[in-house]
């Protein structure tokens, strides 16, 4: 029990530590209706959810009350499949604020709706002020509700990168990097002034791709030919009163109006919206009783619930850029991280566990490092029981490295995956230290004992050395592809070079196996592990999300603790902050190892 920790709650102590109220002398049946007229006169629920920011993958930390503090996807799509299923749920009302997602979470969250729709349950989207990504997700519903200020802002799809050679060249900074691969352009932002024909060649194919899946979707929610969608999302953005006219809302209406209607459609007077519908019931840690549970939970001595010996599907979430080492949430710039220790302990945790009987791996990352990568391929490779891999928005480079080595690999329609190259070098800073008045010298024993300065570019010779390396790292790496895909070396060369892939483009490729969302890539799981579709399994979710006391509890002992940065990443506009945590993944990674398998780029819908 860390000493700290308890020292912080015990001043805290006094505000439960308090007389327990007395008992109410009340006869326990007093006033109390009977079961059937309570049920005649309690209104119906509607399920009231809202869609917001980046949705991560990764399981979010328990708060007090043991649910998660952050509204990520696997907790929204739990809440929506678990409403589909109550029938004291009625509707669902999904209400947007700025969603940022790829058009995998996109396409996870379309395929929830109609699995609610086909309930016979209505859907009801409001929506206040929607981009791209809002109305991708919300055309999926029986009807899109906006109030007569809003604004539907449909548009087309841009992608805009930052070069910053020019500001480089003004400090004297010079980032030096090779790449194996002519598509593979992660280092141009930092090289180039613009992209070169391959990057926008790729960039362009992409967000033609993922564009198509846009229209389609509109198409296909709001029951529109494919060519009038498209003409439709040209003419945007609208207000509300012209998206209703021209058939891309339903009507105009208020939030308490959603309600009146819905009531009305429901055939009652009122309807009751559930904001925190599937949230488990506070823990009380009222009274001293109270505050001494607090401290066993907080000293690992409270009570947990009994393990199931129901069969289970493991479902490991592999998320962030890859970096060997622990996993852990990221910098304040917003970069998660991939550690490969944490990942291949939750690879043998599944695999010792009887119960679990096969895994999925969720990918959700742009890459990182090579060898990280490999570790956790071997990992996967070596592994007994089935693995499956599902891919979210992004599974590429290092991300498709580890999902290579699965049983069977499980794309969205827009992932984007492939990526198969390799990048590597490093910042010179020895202009810019001479700009302000700092000189080094330097003491080298062997040639290239200075191979991995930060003062100098390399020379001629450690070039070639630096590229020989990462050549090697490149032929690993469509080696084991091939082998994985069952592909001629050649063949599988041919959709190397850092070509990046949408997930439907990928599947017609042969580099992966099936489209289909999460739930579809655990039923392939069950089905590798000889259960079949009748079998009731359950999900063993690794890593464990962890409780509040925990996290705390490893910040006061000095773990995983990230400097406070009070609230400089929400001064910092997006764009910045998304460039500038790139920029510091990679030159945390290529000063650990030449060579590196990074994406060069994400695509976000706003």
């Amino acid at each position: 029990m860390n000493t700290a920790l308890i020292a912080w709650l015990v001043l805290l102590a006094p505000g439960w530590v308090s007389p327990a109220p007395q008992d109410d002398p009340k006869p326990a049946d007093a006033g109390k209706p009977d079961e059937e007229s309570t049920k005649a006169s309690k209104p119906p629920i509607v399920v009231d959810l809202t869609l917001k920011g980046t949705l991560a993958e990764a399981p979010s930390p328990l708060g007090l009350d043991g649910s998660p503090i952050e509204k990520n996807l696997p907790t929204l799509l739990g809440k929506i499949e678990t409403a589909a299923k109550d029938d004291e749920v009625k509707a669902l009302v999904l209400r947007f604020r700025d969603l940022a997602v790829g058009p995998g979470k996109a396409n996870e969250l379309r395929r929830a709706i109609s699995d609610f729709r086909e309930t016979g349950k209505p859907v009801v989207a409001l929506l206040e002020m929607a981009g791209n990504a809002d109305y991708w997700v919300a055309s999926a519903a029986d009807r899109v509700v906006m109030p007569e200020s809003g604004s539907l802002m449909l548009s087309g799809l841009a992608a805009e990168v930052t070069f910053f050679k020019g500001l480089f060249d003004k400090l004297g900074v010079q980032p030096d990097y090779l790449q194996v691969g002519e598509y593979k352009g992660a280092a141009e932002p930092y090289t180039r002034t613009e992209m070169s024909p391959e990057f926008r060649e790729e960039l362009t194919a992409v967000l033609s791709d993922e564009f198509d899946l846009f229209i389609e979707s509109i198409a296909e929610g709001r029951k529109l030919d494919a060519a009038v969608a498209r003409a439709l999302v040209d003419d945007g953005p609208y207000t509300a009163s012209k998206a209703v006219e021209v058939g891309l809302v339903d009507e105009l209406a208020y939030p308490d109006q959603v309600e009146e209607h819905l009531a009305e459609a429901l055939g009652v007077k009122e309807v009751k919206l559930d904001e925190e519908y599937g949230e488990p019931e506070p823990e009380d840690y009222s009274g001293f009783a109270g505050f001494m549970k607090l401290l066993q939970e907080l000293s690992g001595e409270g009570t947990k619930a009994a393990e199931s010996k129901a069969p289970k599907v493991a479902v490991i979430y592999a998320t962030g850029v890859i970096q060997a080492g622990k996993s852990s949430p990221g910098s304040f710039l917003g970069e998660a991280v991939m550690g490969s220790d944490t990942i291949v302990e939750q690879i043998e945790k599944a695999e010792q566990d009887e119960t679990v009987k096969a895994i999925v791996l969720r990918v959700d990352s742009p890459g990182g490092s090579a060898l990280a990568s490999d570790l956790m391929w071997r990992a996967i490779v070596e592994a007994e029981k089935p693995i499956v891999a599902s891919m979210s928005d992004t599974a590429a480079s290092g991300g498709y490295y580890i999902s290579m080595g699965c049983d069977s690999i499980f794309a969205e329609p827009g992932t984007l995956t492939g990526s198969i190259g390799v990048v590597g070098g490093k910042f010179a800073l020895g202009g810019l230290l001479e700009k302000v008045g700092v000189t080094t010298d330097t003491v080298r024993v062997g040639e290239n004992g200075a191979l991995f300065s930060p003062f100098s570019p390399f020379n001629e010779e450690q070039e070639e050395a630096v590229r020989a390396m990462m050549e090697d790292t490149y032929r690993q790496f469509v080696s084991k592809a091939a082998e994985g895909r069952e592909m001629e070396f050649d063949a599988l060369e041919d959709l190397a070079g850092g070509r990046v892939y949408s997930g439907r483009k990928a599947k017609e490729l042969g580099l992966v196996d099936e489209l289909g969302t999460l739930e579809e890539a655990v039923a392939k799981a069950k089905a590798l592990a000889d259960l079949g579709p009748e079998v009731e399994v359950e999900r063993l979710v690794l890593p464990e999300p962890k409780s509040i006391f925990e996290s705390l509890s490893e910040a006061f002992d000095g773990m995983g603790i990230r400097a406070p940065v009070l609230g400089v990443e929400s001064v910092l506009p997006e764009p910045i902050r998304s460039v500038a945590a790139r920029a510091e993944a990679l030159r945390k990674l290529v000063e650990r190892e030449p060579a590196v398998l990074l994406l060069p780029f994400e695509v976000r819908i706003r």
